[in-house]
């Protein structure tokens, strides 16, 4: 007889709903066996034809093991533990398909790993992504017995994060929690709810953490407004901004603002970027590595049209005094004050000093055909000539 079950339902989607309801499945599945063994080989591959011959289980086990792992890939299961971890698992992920690392035991003495010769087929994903999964999941192991972590505001932050958003419940969750992760701990998160349609209000107030404050509006005025809103609310003197479909690398906070320490005559600090492409099915699938700093660190302090490209500087973090000098965002009611908002205030910061290159990937950016930056690339001559020009 075999020793273990084999899960057969397929992950799919990003969206929050999509991780539940594939857990869901899965428990389904577990708790119709009796076998003491789960494989669980999604993390390997996203069809599991022949996939347990190519997993052989380990004839030893420790008592003590619930988890076995291959080239860092969960595989097997002990089904007892796995059930228990299931039932309570409540978070936020990327997509559907990293559910299975985020259950990994935190102590890493139940887990057996085993050498292969291969990774998984995503392991570039993975390089960024488990990151920020085993940070909050430490967090999670640490909560107290109502699984909240007691995290209260800080008199002063020395880091604003600020993340306007419209209608992106989908995906706002995975962006909290990447803050949630982040090693320099003094920082404070403003999400400005400019008039969702959708439940991103109840995503964004789900978190139990005093250093997040949540202002809402009924209509929606566009991010620039938004964003101004929060920047006078804001008690940082560094100003980081975040989309609510992006993320950001757990070390971003203490990298940037430790290079606009050691630079008090900067304005703004950058690194490099993660590019990721959304799927419907799959999530965000990694497409390169780009630094748009030097780009900006070569033609800077000018505003050279010779590189315009509506392409933003990602990531940007400000000195507080730097926007509120410059006026923050342009606040425009016409059809340009709601697009390019970001090249707009980045161009007038650095009239006035060239950004501070970090020489780390920081931040990820996730980029799909409905975003109001794709939609809207064919206007951004229009924009330029009104914008820059006028």
């Amino acid at each position: 007889m075999i020793p273990y079950a084999t899960i057969r339902t397929q992950p799919f989607g990003y969206r929050s709903t999509d991780a539940a309801s594939y857990r869901e499945r899965v428990i389904q599945e577990v708790s119709g066996t009796d076998r003491e063994w789960i494989l669980w080989s999604c993390s390997l591959s996203f069809t599991h034809r022949g996939s347990s011959a190519l997993v052989p289980m380990p004839l030893h086990i420790p008592d003590h093991v619930v988890c076995i792992c291959r080239s860092g890939a969960p595989i097997y299961w002990r089904r007892a533990w796995l059930l228990a971890a299931l039932a309570r698992w409540n978070d936020k992920l990327p997509a559907a398909r990293f559910l299975p690392y985020d259950l990994l035991p935190v102590d890493s003495s139940l887990t057996l790993h085993l050498k292969a010769a291969h990774y998984p087929p995503y392991q570039k994903e993975l390089e960024y992504i488990l990151p920020v999964l085993s940070a909050t999941r430490r967090q999670d192991s640490a909560a107290g017995p109502e699984g909240v972590l007691s995290s209260k505001p800080p008199q002063q932050p020395e880091v604003s994060i600020l993340m306007s958003i419209y209608n992106m419940k989908d995906t706002l969750g995975w962006s909290i929690r990447s803050v949630l992760a982040q090693t320099n701990e003094n920082w404070e998160l403003l999400i400005g709810n400019d008039g969702s349609e959708d439940e991103s209000l109840k995503e964004a107030c789900a978190f139990h953490d005093g250093r997040i404050r949540v202002i809402t509006q009924s209509r929606n005025r566009g991010k620039a407004i938004m964003m101004n809103r929060l920047l006078t609310e804001a008690k940082g003197q560094y100003i980081l901004e975040l989309d609510g479909d992006d993320w950001l690398a757990p070390e971003t906070v203490a990298l940037l603002s430790k290079a606009l320490d050691k630079n008090p005559d900067g304005l703004i600090a950058t690194g490099r970027y993660g590019c990721w492409e959304r799927t419907r099915q799959l999530g965000p699938l990694w497409r390169r590595n780009v630094d748009s700093g030097k780009l900006y660190s070569i033609y800077s302090p000018s505003f050279n049209r010779s590189h315009e490209h509506d392409h933003p500087l990602v990531p940007r973090m400000y000195r507080k005094s730097s926007l509120v000098a410059v006026d923050g965002w342009w606040n425009r009611d016409d059809r340009f004050g709601r697009i390019f908002e970001d090249i707009d205030v980045t161009a007038r910061v650095l009239k006035q000093s060239s950004p501070i290159c970090v020489d780390a990937l920081l931040y990820h950016r996730v980029v799909y055909g409905g975003s109001t930056s794709q939609r809207s690339r064919s206007l951004y001559e229009a924009w330029y000539q009104q914008t820059m020009q006028g």
